[in-house]
């Protein structure tokens, strides 16, 4: 609570020094003939964000960038707790790690990071933040970045940090379209691909391993489950243990529970039941991809998890309790939503959607 108090009254105090000093620069915002996109060699997208779904929900751009810039480089600003999402990852050239906590009780860091930032000498800055909610992290950073061209939406404030602002959408749209069109104010229209991350072969090979140790084979049929979700929009731990009995018994395959740093406490209610359930590790993010990628199906509520299900691969049901599934859910025939009614989802309603999961995809 402390440092959120420290990081606000911070922010409010950079806020005014850049409104002084950006207002006196009087630079000129572009329009999209402006911009020559020949010349576009370097290019930073920034988001750096403590969610990991946030970050997931961009790569749909990143793929897209490739496309487009098959002759630029493509970095990524992402915060120290997720950065390794894109490690070894074709979809970037390069990561720079936001350490915010340090630079406010070390502020000769942040001098060191922006002077690391501005020599990469980029181009092109994409805010990836929110199209309806301000970061000043993400608007500062993108402003230190020195880019010829720094695009983003258009919101109160973005003025200051932007050149080349993007009015958002009237028509809700799911996340990864958000991001999309920023690239399609430059580029034109087109259609992209799905969310995406890249499995280390490494790691597959170590959940391999870890499984085989907890007596799943490789032929072995394995649901996953993920218990988080903040607030409302997490499910009853007790529903995925009822559901999970359900699905080792009737099924005869083998049932996962995975969590995370914020879900310490919530597994602890978790009973493996029978050898056909395992609670996971605390894996770090790469074993964490392998895992769920391993996975036949896997269950969530919209969650970081929930999302990285759906980038690797799997087939996905996503409970949504709370959230918007226009804007987060999966997309894909191979994906499944149900969203609650009365504010609930039911573990029969979950059941059903389950079976009919399984015998239109073969999953078991």
């Amino acid at each position: 609570m402390l440092f959120k108090k420290i990081e606000h009254k911070g922010k409010d105090i950079l806020f005014l020094l850049l409104k002084l000093l950006i207002r006196s620069g009087g630079e000129e915002n572009f329009k999209r003939e402006d911009v020559d996109l020949s010349q576009i060699k370097r290019i930073l997208v920034v988001r750096q964000d403590d969610r990991i779904g946030n970050l997931i929900l961009t790569t749909p751009l990143l793929s897209a960038l490739r496309r487009f810039f098959p002759q630029a480089e493509v970095w990524y600003l992402a915060s120290k707790t997720f950065h390794t999402l894109f490690s070894k990852s074709n979809l970037v050239d390069g990561i720079l790690v936001a350490k915010k906590r340090q630079y406010i009780f070390h502020p000769l860091s942040l001098l060191f990071f922006i002077r690391k930032i501005r020599k990469s000498k980029f181009d092109l800055a994409i805010d990836a933040s929110d199209e309806k909610n301000f970061s000043l992290n993400n608007s500062f950073l993108v402003l230190l970045s020195g880019a010829g061209v720094r695009i983003g939406y258009k919101k109160p404030k973005s003025d200051l940090f932007l050149n080349l602002e993007v009015s958002p959408s009237p028509v809700s749209k799911h996340a990864s379209e958000m991001h999309l069109d920023l690239l399609r104010h430059l580029v034109g229209d087109f259609q992209a691909n799905g969310l995406k991350v890249e499995v280390n072969p490494d790691k597959k090979a170590v959940v391999e391993e870890y499984l085989k140790e907890k007596g799943v084979g490789t032929g072995d049929f394995l649901i996953g489950m993920h218990i988080g979700g903040r607030g409302k929009k997490g499910w009853q731990v007790e529903n995925f243990q009822k559901l999970a009995d359900w699905i080792t018994d009737s099924f005869g395959a083998k049932v996962v529970f995975v969590w995370g740093p914020e879900e310490k406490k919530t597994i602890q209610r978790i009973c493996a039941r029978s050898s056909d359930q395992i609670v996971s590790d605390l894996f770090p993010l790469p074993v964490l991809s392998a895992l769920i990628e391993r996975c036949n199906l896997f269950i969530a509520p919209d969650t970081g998890a929930m999302h990285l299900s759906v980038a690797a691969g799997t087939p996905t049901l996503a409970l949504f309790l709370d959230s918007d599934p226009i804007k987060f859910g999966p997309k894909g025939e191979i994906h499944r939503i149900l969203k609650a009614s009365g504010g609930t989802i039911s573990v029969e309603s979950v059941k059903n959607v389950f079976q009919e999961m399984v015998k239109s995809q073969s999953v078991i």
